[in-house]
């Protein structure tokens, strides 16, 4: 069964902020990490603890944010896309936050997803994107590459086969209709201004 995101609101008639939509976005990326996660079990790839589900929860979550940096990047000026992708991720670092400290006790995991989220940046940011085809096989192998560290040595090669043909794909192309839906009305406010990935993030 494909895995189905939110793409509408519930209560139709109200104009929606960008950090709204942002909030709706970083749902649908935990939603669709989860279900990574899931698939990757089901497939026979064995995790020890939740603390390291929640690694490759937050490493599907970085490729996601990145995918929806490229979707915003062609509907939204620089100013939008800015707001709307640091709203996002300070979002998901919450949902970080409250996962992390109920499994391992208290830290400093907003920061650390932060920090994580800015490497990763850089990771994806020269990889292959396209409005038609979503992220490209180079990209795809960035993020098989992080969840395999995770992951480990054992069956490493057919983990990263496993992300690279199957869950990652499945995970970008749910995430990617659902945020282009969240996105519609955007999209009339005018040609993209921005330039590239976006900026870093800050913690704060």
């Amino acid at each position: 069964m494909s895995l189905r995101l939110r793409g509408r609101w519930k209560q139709g008639g109200r104009e929606r902020s960008l950090e709204d939509l942002a909030t709706a976005a970083a749902s649908n990326a935990w939603r669709a990490a989860c279900n990574g996660v899931l698939n990757l079990e089901n497939e026979g790839f064995e995790t020890t603890s939740r603390a390291q589900r929640l690694d490759i929860i937050e490493e599907f979550v970085a490729f996601l944010v990145l995918v929806a940096d490229r979707v915003a990047y062609e509907r939204l000026d620089d100013d939008e896309r800015g707001r709307f992708i640091t709203a996002m991720a300070l979002r998901l670092s919450g949902l970080v936050d409250e996962n992390r400290s109920d499994a391992q006790g208290p830290g400093q995991y907003r920061e650390q997803f932060i920090d994580k989220l800015n490497e990763r940046t850089g990771l994806y940011a020269e990889c292959s994107y396209s409005e038609q085809e979503g992220p490209g096989f180079s990209m795809l192998c960035v993020l098989g590459d992080r969840v395999t560290d995770v992951l480990g040595p054992t069956n490493r090669k057919w983990a990263q086969d496993q992300v690279v043909a199957i869950d990652g794909p499945e995970a970008a192309q749910a995430f990617t209709r659902a945020l282009k839906s969240l996105l519609g009305a955007a999209a009339a406010s005018g040609p993209r201004a921005g330039d590239g990935p976006t900026r870093p993030l800050a913690d704060d």
